[in-house]
Parts: C-alpha cells; structure tokens; sequence
C-alpha cells in the first residue's frame, strides 16, 4: 500500500477502518493507496445494504476520543468527520465483479473495478478528480479503456452507456479545475483530454 498518500491523521483513521469488514473502501483514496498517484483525503466505502441506525453508534465506539459530527445520515448514505476527516459509508446496489483487496483487515476494491465506477460516474458528468483518476488507471497500464468499458457494462448493465461516457470523456471545458495535489508531474486538463482522445482512437464499439 501507498501510504504517502495518506497524512497522518489520515493514516491514524484508515488504521481503524478494519472494524467497519461489511464495506470495502473505493473510490480516490482506494485508488490512491494502491497506486500512489495523488495525495487524498476522504474515506469512501461501499457496501450492499442500506446504512443502518447501528452504523453510527459503531463509529463513535471505534473513534471514541475523537470530534465527531454528521453531515448525512439516512438509508443510502451516512457522512461523518472524525477529527475534521470525512468518512463516507454508502449503500451501493451494484455487485461486486472482481475479488477484492485486502490489506490489514481493510477490504479495498480493485483497481480495475475501481475503474469501472469512475467510467459510470463520469458518463453521469464526474468532477475532475475522476477524470484524474481514470488518467493514471489507463497510463499506468492497470487497464485499457476497451476493458473499463466492458467491466463497466457487466457492473451496471443498462445503466451505463459507453457511447455517453466516451462522449463525457473528451469534454472536459465545464469540469472545474480543481486543486490536487500530484505525488509525481502535475497533469493539465488539456493533456489529460489529448490522452483521452487518443485512447479512443483504439477501441471499437
């Protein structure tokens, strides 16, 4: 795991986050962890049913000693800071098509799934960090749009559309540029556009 891309208050709450085995961590700090491209700051796990009343109860025995306040709490979604870290439990219907990671008791989703959440978010419009994100997924070789694609349309079936996530791939004029901070070179909007419609170019539909 990349733990540089944690800081330490961070890495003082991802070491709790075994206590909590019904969720696996995704999204940009999952990303983060196993790649080690971009420093990230929220926690985000998913899991198959919806976010019962005891959850919360559980957080605060877990980060006893800790601020702790709520920002959501409902069946689909509960949001918390622990220590002004966010925290995100969200209910997630979709399956699970790859065997997860594991590290230290903390269930991570693929890097490959990982992929195929971020191709849905953005065909449903993702702020810049998806397309960030998705960037260092395909340049790093972890996998090919081609195969984001179709790991894409097994996880969501009908409720993704490859053409509109194509199309929301290579416009990026309306996406705020927002701050982040690169472990390595810092990457443009535009060269991250150019490298998208390149990578077009390789696939068939």
């Amino acid at each position: 795991m990349r733990l540089e891309v944690l800081k330490e208050k961070h890495k003082k709450i991802f070491s709790q986050l075994k206590f909590f085995p019904d969720f696996y961590l995704a999204g940009g700090t999952a990303l983060a962890l196993q790649i080690g491209h971009r420093i990230s700051v929220d926690f985000d796990f998913f899991g198959k049913k919806e976010i019962e009343k005891k959850l919360f109860n559980k957080i605060k025995k877990v980060f006893k000693g800790s601020t702790i306040s709520t920002a959501v709490n409902n069946k689909e979604e509960l949001t918390v800071f622990v220590d002004n870290v966010k925290l995100t439990f969200l209910h997630y219907p979709f399956p699970l098509i790859l065997k997860r990671k594991k590290y230290k008791g903390i269930n991570f989703l693929s890097v490959k799934e990982i992929a195929a959440t971020k191709a849905y978010t953005i065909g449903r419009r993702g702020t810049f960090k998806d397309y960030v994100d998705l960037y260092f997924i395909i340049k790093n070789k972890c996998s090919s749009l081609e195969q984001i694609i179709k790991l894409a349309q097994k996880k969501y079936k009908e409720e993704f559309n490859a053409r509109l996530f194509l199309e929301q791939l290579i416009y990026l004029e309306d996406i705020e540029d927002i701050e982040i901070v690169f472990l390595k070179k810092k990457i443009a909007k535009q060269a991250i556009q150019n490298f998208f419609e390149n990578e077009i170019k390789k696939i068939k539909l």
